[in-house]
């Protein structure tokens, strides 16, 4: 996140529960917020994950994972990362909707059916993509999560590709937003190994070389830290640490 918004520590034992992570992707959450997810669970807090798509596209071209293939291991991956930094496969919560193609579904639908998976436990804070994070799933996935939390819900957004391909105009403004951040610290090996559940976008796909993979450069940054949070400026001027 753009460090001219004013910046803050946060403090994850003020964030009101339960804790929400959406995800339009299996990784988002380890790479945006694995540490404040991990530091959440080490204060026995109720958390929460909510994956958006099946994110089954990411090798169209594999023919040893086909995409039902690879939806599932990507499930997979996705839960056992998270049960890494604390959250129990009861916890979480898997839409299916179509990888790479956010974009297209209804709006209003989208919404409907993330308000259904809210509707469990309702959240006291959300943990969402940045608004203009520049993947288009991220983008579609913003307003229908915000428009489905419950109006007193904190709203937190994370970056995942943001430092890597976004543009000037798409870091938060000075004025629109404050950046909280959170030192990875004690959590860096199980964010470490979080990330590295996700054995299909680490080049464990072999037989489509131009499929999708992390980049290692992009790994270690947000192994490094520290992570960051916009709160929409409304909200987040004062500060709640």
């Amino acid at each position: 996140m753009n460090t001219a918004a004013r910046t803050s520590p946060l403090d994850p034992r003020r964030l009101a529960g339960p804790v929400w992570v959406v995800s339009p992707h299996p990784d988002d959450e380890a790479l945006g917020c694995g540490a404040l997810i991990a530091a959440l669970g080490s204060l026995g807090r109720e958390v929460h994950a909510l994956l958006l798509t099946d994110g089954g596209f990411s090798h169209p071209h594999s023919r040893l994972f086909p995409r039902d293939r690879l939806a599932r291991t990507r499930l997979a991956e996705w839960r056992t990362g998270l049960a890494l930094l604390g959250v129990p496969a009861t916890r979480t919560h898997a839409l299916g909707l179509p990888d790479g193609a956010l974009a297209g579904v209804a709006p209003a639908e989208l919404q409907r059916r993330v308000a259904r998976a809210f509707v469990a436990a309702p959240p006291g804070t959300l943990l969402l993509p940045w608004r203009r994070d520049p993947h288009p799933d991220h983008r579609a996935a913003w307003e229908p999560v915000t428009a489905a939390a419950p109006p007193a819900a904190r709203q937190l957004e994370y970056a995942v590709w943001l430092p890597e391909r976004g543009e000037a105009v798409d870091w938060p403004a000075a004025d629109e937003a404050r950046i909280w951040t959170f030192a990875v610290g004690a959590a860096r090996g199980l964010k470490a190994r979080a990330i590295a559940a996700h054995v299909t976008q680490l080049g464990g796909v072999s037989d489509d070389p131009d499929g999708f993979t992390l980049a290692p450069e992009m790994v270690k940054r947000a192994v490094a830290g520290p992570e960051r949070y916009a709160e929409a400026a409304a909200a987040g001027l004062e500060v709640r640490a």
